[in-house]
């Protein structure tokens, strides 16, 4: 997802790991009445890293009610959505069929090197144009290369562009290419640097069932993964729109959203998938920039805060995440460390006498130097050679931090939670060289729905209603509606 900053696990390993946690399309109660639990996992998710225990925080349970998607009470400017939902810019949607699903182009990347792609049907290549100009039999491979600008298949020049697919169709169609199983067609680009721009063309619920598993725990409980499939539905169609004049829609890393073909479907996502066909979420009217991260860390935040557009779908709201692996972090440094990468980043500022910054205090925070949720906007180095101001995702950067929500805690033990103004973080150095913890929480930027916090949401009694992850998403997505897009 875009700056989450932010995370692939084999499909054995993962199947080991869960053991005998059951995957295929069914809610994982995770949570014992009247006692609340954590979502368990044995790994973080597709994209992150375990790490050290955290400590247990208590947070309060969503207010929201549950909505049917198809009979919702919604505001004034959200009952537009409904009449509109069928009438996104056309340009911004490619039509693959009466429908009305788009087809996503998606870049799987830029080449120089030749690569094979191989069905166990049989394939058809099309030039630029559409024309039919060869077939490959079954189980046969095809070698693809670049030579004079053109695209060559095994070794002979077809055209500046191919596509390939197998002869049932792009919905059918099943290739083996870069180490992977992709649904859809393969098209290949020739540009002028010599490279080759390889894109998976296919229909955009195709496309979904390729991110879900990338993205989240495929053993989450039912509406977490619903959750994520209209998320990363609604991102795609709003990452469309932004690139209607490039050669591709969307990538395939954190950049963007994660997307790992036929290769990473589960059974349980690809029902997730397939349960909420067609559903995006969408505010006046149009698909939302559906941003996602790991963790809030316990608040979201306010996109204002980060990147400086004040989106009123993406603002700051209590986060329910409560994962070990990911909510509360530290990263143990000193002085002398901190000034050596200052200096290794141009920045010194020498000997290290305070940081100036806003202690970390209950949300939601209104200080200058940090947000809603308290990540930090900016901070201050101050050494006997003068000071150096950093934004949160510099300092991010410096010290490979997993989110800006963060605080200095120097010469001291960090608190176990976020308890108040009354925990005050020390931000003075004396002379020795001490030994500084910079505690975090969360993963990610911060912005739209918390996934591990949409996991604990769903663990919860109430989640067994119809359609809860219209609560998930109405809670971190404010003052949007659900609509069905195509049937």
């Amino acid at each position: 997802m875009k700056k989450i900053g932010y995370r692939h696990v084999a499909i054995a390993v993962m199947t080991a790991l869960l053991g005998s946690t059951p995957l295929v399309g069914m809610a994982v109660s995770q949570k014992e009445a009247p006692k609340r639990t954590i979502v368990k996992a044995t790994f973080v998710k597709p994209n992150a890293k375990k790490v050290p225990s955290a400590s247990k925080r208590v947070i309060q349970k969503p207010t929201v009610k549950a909505l049917n998607v198809e009979k919702q009470a919604v505001s004034e400017s959200d009952k537009k959505d409904k009449k509109d939902a069928t009438k996104v810019e056309s340009n911004s949607v490619r039509e693959s069929g009466s429908s009305g699903e788009p087809v996503i182009r998606v870049l799987l990347g830029h080449r120089s090197q030749s690569f094979t792609i191989s069905s166990a049907m049989p394939m058809v290549v099309l030039d630029s144009r559409g024309h039919q100009v060869q077939t490959i039999r079954e189980n046969q491979s095809m070698t693809i290369s670049i030579g004079g600008g053109s695209v060559q298949i095994n070794g002979h020049s077809i055209d500046t562009s191919i596509t390939v697919q197998n002869a049932q169709g792009r919905y059918g169609s099943e290739l083996q290419t870069l180490g992977k199983i992709y649904r859809g067609a393969i098209a290949v680009h020739g540009n002028a640097s010599g490279t080759m721009s390889v894109l998976n063309v296919l229909g955009l619920e195709q496309y979904v069932q390729g991110v879900v598993p990338e993205e989240v725990v495929p053993s989450w409980p039912t509406p977490a993964l619903e959750a994520q499939a209209i998320a990363a539905r609604t991102y795609a169609l709003y990452s469309m729109k932004s690139k209607q004049n490039s050669i591709y829609d969307i990538g395939t890393t954190t950049a963007d959203q994660v997307y790992g073909g036929k290769s990473s479907e589960f059974a349980s996502t690809n029902a997730a998938v397939k349960r909420t066909h067609g559903i995006v979420i969408t505010y006046q009217g149009q698909p939302i920039n559906a941003l996602f991260h790991s963790d809030g860390g316990g608040y979201t935040e306010d996109s204002v805060n980060l990147w400086g557009n004040d989106l009123p779908y993406l603002k700051g709201v209590v986060d329910y995440s409560n994962h070990e692996g990911t909510t509360v972090w530290n990263v143990i440094t000193s002085r002398q460390s901190i000034e050596q990468k200052l200096a290794g980043a141009s920045k010194s500022v020498g000997y290290l006498q305070k940081i100036e910054l806003s202690p970390l205090a209950e949300r939601p925070m209104k200080v200058q130097d940090r947000g809603v949720s308290g990540r930090v906007k900016a901070m201050k180095f101050v050494g006997e050679k003068g000071s150096i101001s950093l934004t949160g995702e510099q300092v991010q950067g410096l010290f490979g931090l997993k989110s800006t929500l963060f605080d200095f805690y120097i010469g001291q033990t960090p608190p176990s939670r976020i308890q108040g103004p009354s925990v005050k973080a020390n931000h003075i150095f004396s002379k020795a060289n001490q030994t500084v913890t910079i505690h975090g929480y969360g993963w990610g930027h911060g912005l739209g729905l918390s996934q591990w916090g949409a996991a604990e949401m769903a663990s919860r009694k109430e989640a067994s209603q119809p359609d809860y992850y219209t609560v998930i998403l109405q809670h971190y997505y404010q003052g949007t509606a659900l609509s069905k897009l195509y049937k």
